[in-house]
């Protein structure tokens, strides 16, 4: 059998693609030697084991980004509920529950994605195949997934469209723990989709007061303009940073007009680990401290240029 697939079928990893970057890493021996190609062949009774990595200290390498984000800003407070969107494997949420956060509530597109890890943990309830486009409420019911516990469950499609209410979001449907005053905050790492699709909704879940960070990935802000593409785009990755720049200072400006408040040029923060295509992504730290307004169709404020990108420390 393949190195990539005897991971992925013991357990140690979510993927064959999460498997190929941990033995790029170098984080992966075999019968006590280090491996250096997923197609190694192994057998049985072979050993293998992961050493210490970013790629490893977390359920999901997403873990290691957020975890650079509060070595760079000490002052964050993870303690209390949080909205985990996009859970997918659970890397944010793991992150999270290390840095003392009480409880999760995570919603994600896809269904039993979640690590097994996570899913048993009493701190942490998923809500899976939710459109997170979607207005506020999402559902009118929801029923348990088949016979597994009773912490995950999937939304059950609308019959109706309902108009988005600018106003905190009552999830005590999905949650029976949760507070009526809202989270204390909200994480976000969204695929295939730009933020402004969920930002909304994420906002919606904070109490006023409340934290919102948001991962920004450029690659999937840029839209589908085929012009823009070409432009800012070589082999899948963005290249022109005096362009990516400006781009970041237009996509963060309109948040604040959905009650979010941050400082473009403190509050967006180099992420320590690229994407999975090489791509540098950026976190975006803000709070909610207004009532949510309904964004302009034209923007007249002008943000001043990020001159220097803060990076996040990569050592403890």
């Amino acid at each position: 059998m393949r190195l990539d697939q005897a991971l992925q079928q013991r357990g140690l990893v979510a993927s064959r693609s999460a498997a190929s970057r941990l033995i790029q890493a170098g984080a992966v021996s075999v019968d006590g030697k280090p491996a250096t190609k997923a197609s190694v062949e192994v057998f049985e009774q072979s050993s293998i084991e992961l050493s210490p990595s970013p790629e490893t200290e977390f359920v999901s390498r997403a873990g290691a980004k957020l975890a650079g984000v509060f070595r760079a800003r000490p002052e964050l407070n993870a303690q209390g509920y949080w909205v985990d969107f996009g859970q997918s494997t659970g890397g944010f949420t793991d992150c999270l529950l290390r840095q003392g956060a009480e409880r999760v509530l995570g919603f994600d597109v896809g269904h039993k994605q979640l690590s097994t890890k996570l899913r048993e943990d009493s701190r942490v309830c998923c809500v899976e195949a939710c459109n997170l486009r979607t207005p506020w409420p999402v559902t009118r019911r929801i029923d348990p997934i088949e016979q597994s516990d009773m912490q995950t469950l999937r939304i059950i499609d609308r019959d109706e469209q309902l108009d988005m209410q600018m106003q905190l979001a009552d999830l005590s449907s999905f949650d029976d723990q949760w507070p009526k005053a809202g989270a204390h905050g909200v994480v976000i790492d969204v695929s295939f989709i730009a933020l402004s699709y969920v930002m909304p909704q994420a906002i919606q879940c904070i109490r006023p007061g409340g934290c919102c960070i948001a991962l920004i990935k450029p690659q999937f802000e840029l839209g589908a303009d085929p012009v823009l593409r070409k432009r800012w785009f070589k082999d899948g990755l963005v290249h022109e940073s005096t362009k990516l720049q400006a781009m970041l200072e237009d996509l963060v400006a309109p948040f604040k007009n959905m009650g979010l408040d941050f400082d473009v040029n403190r509050d967006v923060l180099a992420s320590v680990l690229p994407g999975t295509s090489g791509n540098q992504e950026y976190f975006l730290l803000a709070r909610r401290n207004r009532p949510i307004q309904a964004p302009p169709t034209t923007s007249s404020n002008t943000q001043r240029p990020m001159k220097n990108i803060p990076q996040p420390r990569s050592d403890p």
